[in-house]
């Protein structure tokens, strides 16, 4: 039951942290997605998860419910599209906290109006990140963490990038030209001997940047988080409170055996 304990351990410390008005969840479904179609390989590298831990994910819609967490998924499309989807839809009326591990969503933080509240190495070692934390980490804003990935990959997802160029130059190329299609008008423009002079990235580098400009953009795809995926939401009518779920949760911990 570790997952679970987890689970419902960010739950209870997202509910502490920011008393939300509601609360939103989203998860993947079986199947391929629109990016295992586009890329055969992409999470190739991912080991296949352990039986156990399966059944745990099984339990997972059993827990949200006792705490009166709606649940929402599309065929084809990730858990994060379906959060990207939300976000974009409601962030305008509402600020937006979302609670993840994964990196990925640092690309959907919009100033603080969209937040993520990122689990790092446990749940003593959560952060919150705006859009200037974004920039402390990386260098450059959110709108630019697809780019970056573009350049870098992303080595969990199995996203290839450009080969051979690390994270110090694909961050210093962002940094001093913008996007890709910063970078690449650049190179364009004035060469890539000048641009990896103004850049302070060595010349070969920018080479393989200049060689691998389908790549680039392929992987910047892969790795961007959709914002349109079909799903039918509307912001609940009733604002979520703990009160209205205490006997519920209380069932679902005998259950699982959490004190």
């Amino acid at each position: 039951t570790g997952a679970l304990y987890g689970l419902i351990t960010m739950l209870l410390k997202s509910i502490s942290d920011f008393s939300p008005d509601d609360i939103i969840a989203a998860r993947d479904l079986p199947g391929p997605t629109f990016r295992d179609k586009m890329f055969d390989a992409y999470k190739g590298t991912r080991a296949e998860i352990d039986e156990p831990l399966v059944d745990q994910l099984k339990k997972a819609p059993r827990l949200l419910e006792a705490f009166g967490v709606p649940v929402y998924s599309a065929e084809g499309f990730e858990a994060d599209d379906v959060i990207g989807t939300i976000a974009e839809h409601v962030k305008n009326e509402v600020d937006v906290i979302i609670a993840t591990g994964d990196a990925d969503m640092f690309q959907l933080v919009d100033k603080e109006r969209v937040q993520v509240f990122h689990l790092r190495q446990g749940i003593n070692d959560v952060v919150l990140y705006g859009d200037e934390r974004v920039r402390e980490r990386y260098g450059f804003g959110p709108e630019h963490v697809i780019d970056y990935k573009g350049i870098r990959g992303d080595a969990s997802d199995n996203i290839p990038g450009v080969p051979g160029v690390g994270e110090g130059s694909a961050t210093k190329l962002i940094e001093g030209l913008g996007s890709l299609e910063d970078i690449y008008e650049a190179i364009e423009k004035s060469g890539v001997e000048k641009v990896a002079k103004e850049v302070g990235v060595q010349k070969r580098y920018v080479q393989l940047v200049a060689d691998n400009k389908d790549k680039a953009s392929f992987s910047r795809e892969l790795a961007t988080i959709k914002r349109d995926a079909p799903i039918n939401f509307e912001l609940p009518k009733v604002e979520w409170s703990i009160a209205e779920h205490i006997d519920a949760i209380d069932t679902v911990c005998d259950e699982f055996e959490f004190r």
